[in-house]
């Protein structure tokens, strides 16, 4: 066996084994924290490359713990979308994490500064955990260290507003994880199992009884909480606008892609398409709160005032794109929702970044105080628009890759309106994205609003938001580095 069969665990264990000796560091040399915490995550990112071509093109790669052979032992499986998610966990954190230490340093007292970077690495963790368990315990598990870490990284500044949007975000949160481990109790009760790929097998033998029905259903609400699929999606504005800047880039670029994810790997390797009337009968409810999702994520982003509620009502309107890809059940629109996560997760990432850098320099959140921006802060804004080309999906930006295939994903499933909705979705994208680039680049700033600001943010924020935003051209134009392979795993899927 070679070395790199252990990568996808060392992945996973770095960067927690991370957050347990950062709070050792942090007592000794606080102020070294936010260097060391780069470690864990850039070795997981490394690790992750050397990973690329190590997965068989149709097939997975199966890591055992402690040698034990499933379904009795703990097993890592990763496939090409795995790791292709994996990749793109490690790479956003990283960068959010360069970018955090100016920001923090502004935005957070000194006594919760490092642990703000241990709830990070916990986070970042627990996220690539979720998305390489074989095991539908541990991604219960890692969904719940996910959960907690975010939790008290929306309240890390202490401030009123962070710690309601907190509460509600648990209020929402709590009863979802309920109904996730009431629906493992009931597939283990009736299968004996915990490992996905037993579990498929074993449905597949005893048939889909009402438990198992049950079961799914609890599973799609309890992630569609998690994903903040409408009208599932209360928590995710407050929540994603009130938390710090680098953590709104990771929730709404990261977090509820995967739990997207997390129902991809139960819909289509636990109860397979076998289960038509079970799965299809669901997924034509998703469909519609999806479709409704789209619209909806899109009137609201128009009607906001604040920038960082625009970007997050946008990520309301934008996970409807990834599931009305996934319910679209083609291989087009299968490629089109797994392009559009890594689309979405760095365009979005790169926005937040955006609107923190106008809070760092000036404390504006207020679309409004943005007119003029760009003679002060060029680069942010430069970036800016970058990334919003992409979120309306003009090409050549990974944004106009990904709706293509989603919609034409649709019109091959024959769902010429959930098509449509993905056109008009896009036409809302770019009514709320162009308002705001008309202000920053063609309307004059408030007298006394920038003058006394010569220069942009610091060069450790603007590198992450520039290496966003410029990822999101590059995979535009070379979309055909991972399109093949996207549509060949959809079609293994399917």
């Amino acid at each position: 066996m070679g070395a790199w069969r252990h990568f996808p665990i060392f992945m996973i264990t770095v960067p927690l084994l991370g957050a347990v000796l950062l709070p050792f560091l942090g007592y000794v040399r606080e102020r070294w924290v936010p260097y060391a915490a780069l470690l864990p995550l850039g070795t997981s990112t490394l690790l992750g490359i050397l990973l690329i071509g190590r997965i068989p093109s149709d097939g997975y790669l199966s890591y055992h713990m402690g040698g034990w052979e499933p379904p009795f032992g703990i097993e890592i499986r990763l496939d090409y979308v795995g790791l292709f998610l994996m990749l793109v966990v490690c790479g956003i954190t990283f960068l959010a994490l360069v970018y955090s230490r100016h920001y923090i340093e502004k935005e957070v007292s000194g006594g919760r500064r490092t642990a703000y970077y241990v709830l990070y690495l916990l986070m970042s963790g627990a996220m690539l955990g979720f998305v390489a368990t074989g095991d539908i315990f541990n991604l219960f598990v890692f969904m719940e260290i996910l959960a907690l870490s975010s939790y008290a990284l929306v309240a890390i500044t202490g401030n009123r507003n962070a710690v309601r949007a907190a509460f509600k975000y648990i209020l929402m949160g709590a009863p979802s994880s309920i109904m996730v481990l009431l629906a493992i109790g009931f597939l283990y009760s009736v299968t004996g199992t915990l490992n996905m790929a037993d579990l498929a097998g074993r449905i597949a033998e005893s048939g889909y009884t009402e438990v198992l029905i049950v079961s799914y259903i609890l599973l799609v609400v309890g992630f569609g909480v998690k994903a903040a699929l409408f009208p599932l999606h209360m928590w995710l504005p407050d929540a994603h606008s009130i938390a710090p800047s680098p953590i709104s880039a990771l929730l709404s670029g990261l977090l509820v892609e995967v739990c997207a994810f997390a129902l991809v790997r139960i819909t289509f390797s636990i109860f397979t398409l076998r289960a038509s009337d079970l799965v299809m009968g669901t997924a034509d409810a998703v469909g519609v709160a999806a479709a409704a999702a789209v619209l909806y994520g899109g009137i609201m982003a128009i009607l906001q005032k604040d920038l960082k509620m625009m970007i997050a009502y946008s990520t309301v309107s934008h996970i409807g794109y990834i599931f009305l890809g996934l319910t679209a059940f083609t291989a087009e629109g299968l490629t089109g929702a797994m392009y559009h996560m890594l689309d979405h997760g760095l365009a979005k990432a790169c926005l937040f970044l955006c609107a923190g850098n106008f809070i760092y320099l000036k404390g504006y959140r207020r679309i409004e105080d943005l007119k003029g921006a760009w003679s002060q802060m060029p680069w942010t804004c430069f970036a800016f628009a970058l990334a919003s080309l992409s979120v309306i999906g003009i090409p050549p930006t990974a944004g106009f890759i990904s709706k293509w295939y989603l919609i034409l994903g649709n019109v091959e499933g024959g769902k010429w309106l959930y098509a449509a909705v993905l056109l008009a979705g896009s036409i809302l994208a770019a009514v709320y994205c162009l308002r705001v680039l008309y202000y920053m680049f063609f309307q004059a700033g408030k007298e006394g609003a920038w003058e006394e600001y010569w220069h942009d943010a610091p060069p450790a924020m603007l590198a992450p938001v520039w290496a966003l935003s410029l990822a999101t051209l590059f995979f535009g134009v070379f979309s055909s580095l991972l399109i093949p392979s996207l549509l060949k795993a959809a079609t293994y899927l399917l």
